[in-house]
């Protein structure tokens, strides 16, 4: 609902709402009585985000607060479109990069490389496609039904991932002590961590925790640092109780060390001697 004299906020007072079923001449009425609610100081008119509420409508739609700003800033059609094309493109391309992953970890990582090592080339596409179409799946349900407007959703996946792959891929590059169990179990408590403080925050309306340090909690975005700590926790602990990686892991963590070419990394204990 755009019309003239309206708010646009990212706030609880913002009054743009998806129109739904609702005819032209439904929201020229909700408008014109919302406006004379604002004028009239609330003796007079309905509150329109109240009536669209009632209506059944989602709102305040903080989501489109982005690619509505060029239209309220009076800009140019063109731009107003290179606005629309950017964030479509933007989203298009995460997604089907975050598919991509998705299918390939699954089934050559998971799959052919744990499960089944005799696996075909067939199989493993299969699996692949599979794992894709359930992944859209889901994606399109909470697409369709959000745990919250975008910066809150990519808060939550910067959050889980910081929560589950950054321990082990900063743990794995300088630290060639640490094996598959250790990493693995660190993985699984941060990320089970942090799944679970959002969800249960998020849907189940959990008071934030404050870890006796902070006054107001920690709000569901933030979780993921403390997901990271436990993470990096549990794996150095579990690293003494399990053997290191083979000889051929270590040689890799070795080359990734080194650039491509250059030579063996030159040793600041030997460089002193010479």
């Amino acid at each position: 609902m755009v019309t003239e004299g309206l708010l646009y906020s990212a706030s609880e007072d913002n009054e743009i709402f998806r129109n739904g079923k609702l005819s032209t001449n439904d929201l020229i009425v909700i408008s014109k009585s919302h406006q004379k609610w604002i004028d009239t100081d609330g003796t007079e008119g309905n509150d329109g985000r109240v009536v669209m509420r009632q209506k059944g409508l989602s709102g305040p739609d903080r989501d489109i607060i982005v690619l509505a700003t060029p239209e309220m800033a009076e800009l140019a059609n063109w731009i107003i479109a290179l606005v629309a094309a950017g964030g479509l493109a933007a989203a298009l391309s995460t997604a089907s990069g975050l598919l991509l992953v998705i299918s390939s970890s699954i089934s050559h990582d998971l799959y052919y490389r744990v499960v089944n090592q005799k696996a075909t080339e067939k199989k493993r596409l299969l699996l692949g496609r599979t794992v894709i179409g359930f992944a859209v799946v889901v994606a399109g349900i909470l697409g369709i039904y959000p745990p919250g407007f975008v910066s809150q959703v990519v808060a939550f996946a910067f959050g889980l991932a910081a929560a589950s792959f950054f321990p082990t891929i900063v743990l794995g590059i300088f630290n060639k002590r640490v094996g598959t169990v250790p990493a693995v179990c660190g993985m699984l408590a941060g990320i089970i961590f942090t799944a679970y403080y959002i969800i249960t925050c998020v849907f189940f309306g959990m008071e934030p925790w404050t870890f006796g340090i902070f006054e107001s909690g920690i709000n569901p975005q933030g979780i993921g640092a403390v997901g990271m700590l436990l993470n990096f926790i549990v794996t150095l602990i579990l690293m003494s109780f399990f053997r290191a990686p083979d000889k051929k892991a270590q040689d890799m963590i070795d080359s990734v060390r080194e650039p491509e070419g250059v030579g063996p990394a030159i040793k600041l204990e030997t460089l002193y001697d010479h």
